[in-house]
């Protein structure tokens, strides 16, 4: 079934009377419509649907089926708003770059052996390692014949373009941390700046690029993006690891052999002898600039296209930032009982 068709029957599916060529509806503070997010959803398993059935596709629809937050398809929409995109583009674009996204969550949990997603068993604990590594596969192929399927060629062509080059640096930036190594051959700081980088903004620049290289825009905005993603995905690289060392509490130092060698504990200590706080203070601090190299850019961004998409990164930046602070506050209070305790 064309693509078209397919967003055409699902629009009708869940009741909504809005044309195949209209814009994505939202209200008038950007949030995106739950109605949207359903149809992205829908597309997705829709898009599963096509394929040979097994025990692969079984698993790709368990992995849809936990529900998530829906962030890339969220900033995808916003950026086809932001852009002017067509509707059948916009939700084609949104489901596109969440089956990327999920694609990644599901080999992610396989390489870390981690048992629970969105509160349920991984795919790989449920379904087996080697069907989780078939699934998120599909999942990669299943996104690609998506895009292939748009009517308007050109964009259906840059669209997989930009699929196909975002994730190559996901795929890069994973093998680079889970690459075998010496203990005496540590990554320096460049390294796992690069790294960390390559694992995140990627799938933040991929959704967001979505409305601009389907209305040609200039490469000052595709740059002004590109940093923008940078910026946040590095300090959400930085938060995401704060968050696994604060459900270690205290107890940090007796688990530093089980952090991987580009993880953020690492690499933010001015001298070997740092204590935790210290090392956690500075992480914070670092991941705290860059969102606010992240705001900036986004004030350039605005200035440069047709419609605001603040509205939509705002949240995001300010929950990242909340996340931040969250932490640095934690962890000067811990340093501060710790210091009363040795008095």
């Amino acid at each position: 079934m064309a693509v078209s068709a397919l967003v055409a029957g699902i629009t009708l599916k869940i009741h909504t009377n809005t044309a195949a060529s209209a814009l994505v509806s939202e209200p008038a503070d950007g949030a995106i419509y739950d109605q949207d997010l359903e149809q992205v959803r829908a597309l997705m398993l829709y898009g599963l649907q096509g394929v040979m059935q097994g025990p692969a596709s079984d698993a790709g629809r368990y992995q849809i089926s936990t529900s998530g937050s829906l962030i890339r398809a969220r900033l995808a929409l916003a950026s086809c708003k932001s852009f002017q995109c067509s509707r059948e583009y916009a939700l084609v674009a949104a489901a596109s770059c969440e089956l990327i996204h999920n694609a990644s969550l599901v080999h992610d949990d396989l390489l870390d052996g981690d048992q629970l997603r969105r509160g349920q068993p991984t795919v790989w604990k449920k379904h087996g390692k080697g069907v989780a590594l078939c699934a998120g596969d599909l999942l990669l192929c299943t996104a690609f014949a998506l895009a292939a399927g748009l009517e308007n060629a050109q964009q259906s062509r840059f669209l997989a373009q930009h699929l196909a080059a975002m994730t190559s640096r996901v795929i890069v930036g994973q093998s680079i941390e889970i690459a075998p190594r010496s203990c005496s051959d540590q990554p320096r700081f460049m390294a796992y700046i690069q790294a960390a980088r390559a694992k995140t903004a990627p799938l933040i620049q991929l959704p967001l690029i979505t409305g601009a290289v389907a209305a040609n825009a200039d490469q000052s905005v595709l740059n002004a993006i590109q940093r923008f993603a940078d910026a946040v995905g590095l300090a959400y690289q930085i938060i995401d690891d704060l968050d696994d060392l604060a459900e270690l509490g205290t107890d940090v130092g007796s688990h530093l052999k089980a952090l991987h060698p580009f993880h953020a504990w690492h690499h933010h200590r001015a001298v070997v002898s740092d204590s935790p706080q210290q090392r956690i203070l500075r992480a914070t601090r670092h991941a705290q600039a860059l969102l606010q190299r992240g705001r900036r850019q986004l004030e350039r961004l605005e200035q440069q296209i047709p419609v605001p998409i603040t509205p939509t990164l705002g949240p995001l930046l300010m929950k990242l930032e909340h996340r931040a602070q969250a932490h640095s506050h934690s962890f000067q209070l811990s340093g501060e009982q710790g210091h009363e305790t040795n008095s």
